[in-house]
């Protein structure tokens, strides 16, 4: 990643999600030899095992689930539309509060929850203000310090005259008080050491590292980012498909009734690619059309050579767009078209081609846990229910300007909804 001083964006986002697994250099480029890096991917990796998917994790996408069901029935039984964005946005969260560090939430029914609140409106101010400043922080940036340079008198200026910068900067402080809130519980909880949750795996860690209270706000900021908005991306371009398509969704449906008749609850193994190839097929269809995050960048930090020849100066910043990789027609046949048995039979494909969950040492931890939360979900909710769009809303479907590739119901991307008609099945 860029270091901080090199990318406006990329400043104000790390004043966002702090230091992290995200923006950690772990290469030529780091000052600690990648240690920082590879301590929490070490640590975080002991809760993305396939025990723990089966009972903790599985455990909560289940009772999260089957609370998304039972308000999605109230809503059926009255006839009414929902915006299912909105509703998976607060599944992933309450999912992730207990799974992360442990606390129970209910914003899916519109509970208050500070940390989720001050999260959203952190992304919201950050995409509104950034984007449109970039030409403008990048000139300002450019002036003998201390007037310019990055965070110098300038910009701090700039950033006192902008509403949208003041949002950004008190969700902020919400989220250090919330983070240092959850922290401090967590380290006078009298149950830590049995506790399996991330945060506390952190916590009974420090016999070894000894971690701050920062560390521990940037180590959850990073995961939530990575666990939660782009789970809820992919669910919410999920119903999508299945909506726009309705032979895909009755195909679906019909191998959820075979493999999990009357309703039962699916395990791991049920939800294999051996097992319900169409299910998975639906979810790589969804993940190839609309990757979570469409468009990344990496930073060379010293002269290098791409397998090619082509030569890569220091300094270069390179990107890449899943969103495009996926609609290769040199590999997927009527790459726009959307074919679930493309993936049958499956074989997983290799990483650096299919970058959705990044490639080589920064591979997500997550992929595997995020594959089966959506798997489980799209499930479980075909059991109980069909799904259509509002009608009128299937010209206006567009994506989104934020980090991570969510749903608008607007070709201006001023409105993030996903209105959708749940039908209760007999």
């Amino acid at each position: 990643k860029p270091r901080p001083t090199e990318n406006p964006f990329f400043y104000y986002f790390q004043k966002w999600v702090g230091d992290g697994i995200f923006t950690f250099s772990h290469g030529v480029g780091s000052s600690d030899n990648g240690h920082s890096w590879l301590t929490q991917r070490k640590i975080a990796a002991n809760i993305f095992s396939k025990a723990n998917f089966q009972n903790n994790m599985g455990e909560v996408f289940v009772e999260k689930s089957l609370r998304l069901s039972e308000l999605l029935e109230r809503e059926a039984t009255a006839g009414r539309d929902v915006d299912i964005q909105k509703m998976f946005f607060s599944f992933t969260m309450d999912s992730i509060t207990r799974i992360f560090w442990g606390e129970d939430a209910d914003t899916l029914d519109n509970a208050t929850c500070h940390y989720a609140d001050a999260y959203d409106a952190a992304h919201r101010a950050l995409v509104t203000w950034v984007r449109p400043s970039m030409a403008m922080l990048l000139q300002m940036s450019y002036l003998p310090w201390p007037f310019g340079g990055y965070g110098g008198l300038a910009w701090k200026i700039y950033e006192w005259r902008s509403p949208l910068y003041q949002d950004f900067r008190q969700a902020c402080k919400i989220l250090d008080s919330e983070s240092n809130r959850i922290v401090r519980a967590s380290r006078e909880d009298p149950k830590l050491s049995s506790r399996r949750d991330l945060l506390a795996l952190f916590l009974q860690s420090e016999a070894k590292e000894k971690f701050s209270s920062a560390y521990m706000r940037d180590m959850l900021m990073n995961f939530v980012i990575a666990g939660r908005d782009t789970t809820a991306c992919t669910l919410s371009w999920a119903f999508y498909v299945l909506c726009a398509n309705t032979e895909v969704q009755r195909r679906l449906i019909e191998e959820i009734d075979a493999k999990l008749p009357d309703r039962v609850t699916p395990t791991l193994k049920q939800l294999s690619a051996s097992s319900m190839p169409y299910l998975n097929g639906v979810i790589y269809e969804v993940l190839r059309l609309s990757p979570p995050v469409p468009s990344d960048s990496k930073t060379c930090f010293e002269d290098d050579v791409f397998p090619d020849g082509t030569k890569i100066p220091k300094g270069t910043v390179c990107f890449w767009q899943p969103y495009a990789l996926g609609r290769d027609p040199a590999v997927y046949s009527e790459p726009e078209a959307v074919k679930p048995e493309r993936w049958i039979p499956f074989t997983a494909p290799a990483p650096h081609d299919f970058p959705v969950f990044q490639a080589g040492p920064r591979i997500c931890l997550g992929m595997d846990m995020a594959i089966f939360e959506a798997k489980l979900v799209v499930a479980m909710l075909l059991q109980r229910y069909t799904f259509d769009l509002k009608p009128g809303e299937a010209e206006k479907i567009h994506y989104s300007g934020t980090i991570t590739l969510a749903v608008c119901n607007s070709k201006q991307q001023d409105s993030h909804n996903l209105w959708v008609k749940p039908t209760k099945r007999s």
